[in-house]
């Protein structure tokens, strides 16, 4: 039995639902795919305890992505990472890549855990963040062996990917575990277009962001049992919700009996996105394509530096009724998925290149580093900076003092400044100041 085959045939049963939710599927209330939001009621199993086609669900998943286990959520890839490290953090101090997404510093305050930065490499050439250098981990594993569990992003929102297994290797050679946030790399080793999955000890994923289950769905993969998955899981009861939606794992369900049933599922959506690609390389003469060797295609990262603005780009797209993931002063993100097809694909490379032959010169060679030039120093722990008396000053006078809160711009949820941080002057520059409400310190 399929949990989304099973949720049909109850809609369309003519079961009386004497239980929640208090629609009650009454077409009159409420629309028809509501049909399929139940609760947990007889032969459906319980996502907090699965048991029956919801721990299917987990195997075929785990399965999908040559996985130990699979943990799901439909509180995202957020309540994941939060649960994961949550479970790691016993173990010893936390290494965390200064460029990993505001949930794991969401999870250093909740634990309380000691931690490090690691920061990714960088190049002059572009505006955002690379992989993590694997001699970078070595230094710092062998510099400090405290740190029992390491936590990265790959593939970043740029699309860059860091070679999972080698890192793994020196983590494990030191005795250390690593959680690898993919959120962005669902699709990553469903064919040989894109980049292999990850492979760490635990890997989590956001099933919505390139697939096509609805938004706030994700797994969790073990591959390993250096982080115990019943901590995992114990961590999962207390910040999911105790009523899961039921039609947010219907999707989960769709997803992935679809990629175990049809293994070409991804076929038309690279063959589209290949010839995007190509096209717009050769058609672009003024703003410019990004192309990192190894990084994921399916990211359309579009390098405007120099020649315009990513915002002013963006609303030129968003006139010709396209709207782009993210824009920034030097570059604009187009997130592709398994939905786009030659359509889709082939409307926005259209906008593009007829924006393009409007424009005049050619895109930087040179891009302000995306991170601060200073390390992170801490003048007490996140969890005493929140709870600790604050005020509110002008951001000219930040310098030298303690935020009390997180300053970060979403997307893509990086942190500048987080709770007891000394704010220096390199990170009030990364600020946008008509954007910084409010410093607290």
């Amino acid at each position: 039995m399929r949990l989304h085959d099973e949720l049909r045939r109850y809609a369309q049963s003519d079961m009386t639902p004497m239980h929640m939710p208090g629609h009650k599927r009454n077409p009159d209330l409420v629309p028809s795919y509501y049909s399929s939001d139940i609760t947990e009621i007889t032969g459906f199993d319980n996502l907090h305890d699965p048991k029956g086609m919801i721990r299917r669900l987990e195997e075929s998943a785990a399965s999908i992505w040559n996985g130990k286990s699979a943990v799901l959520s439909v509180n995202g890839a957020s309540a994941l990472i939060l649960s994961a490290i949550m479970a790691a953090s016993p173990k010893g101090k936390i290494l965390i890549a200064s460029n990993c997404h505001i949930s794991v510093w969401h999870a250093l305050e909740l634990t309380n855990a000691a931690f490090d930065v690691i920061a990714p490499d960088t190049s002059p050439k572009l505006p955002h963040c690379l992989s993590i250098s694997t001699d970078k981990l070595r230094e710092q594993l062998e510099a400090d062996e405290s740190i029992k569990t390491v936590v990265i992003t790959s593939p970043t929102y740029e699309g860059v990917v860091s070679d999972i297994d080698a890192l793994t290797k020196i983590a494990h050679s030191h005795g250390v575990a690593i959680i690898v946030d993919e959120a962005h790399g669902a699709h990553l080793g469903l064919n040989n277009y894109f980049p292999p999955a990850s492979a760490a000890d635990v890997v989590i994923k956001s099933i919505h962001k390139t697939l096509h289950a609805p938004t706030q769905t994700a797994v969790l993969l073990t591959y390993t049992d250096t982080i115990h998955e019943y901590l995992i899981r114990h961590y999962m009861d207390i910040l999911e919700s105790s009523s899961p939606s039921y039609l947010l794992m219907e999707g989960i369900s769709r997803v992935i009996y679809d990629l175990k049933e049809n293994p070409d599922i991804t076929s038309s959506w690279v063959k589209a996105l290949k010839e995007c690609r190509l096209v717009l390389e050769q058609e672009l003469k003024h703003i410019m394509l990004e192309d990192i060797p190894g990084a994921d295609p399916s990211k359309l990262v579009i390098l405007t530096g120099g020649i315009i603005n990513g915002h002013e780009l963006a609303e030129l797209l968003r006139e010709r009724n396209i709207e782009t993931e993210a824009a920034f002063d030097t570059h604009i993100i187009a997130m592709t998925g398994i939905g786009d097809t030659d359509i889709s694909l082939g409307k926005f490379k259209s906008a593009l290149i007829d924006i393009d032959k409007g424009l005049l010169g050619t895109v930087s060679e040179s891009f302000y580093c995306p991170l601060p030039s200073s390390p992170l120093s801490l003048a007490m722990s996140i969890r005493e900076a929140v709870e600790a008396p604050h005020e509110i000053i002008a951001s000219k006078d930040a310098a030298g003092r303690i935020s009390a809160d997180y300053c970060f711009k979403y997307p893509p949820g990086i942190p500048v400044l987080i709770p007891g941080q000394l704010i220096t002057e390199d990170r009030i520059r990364l600020i946008d100041h008509k954007e910084l409400k409010v410093i607290r310190g």
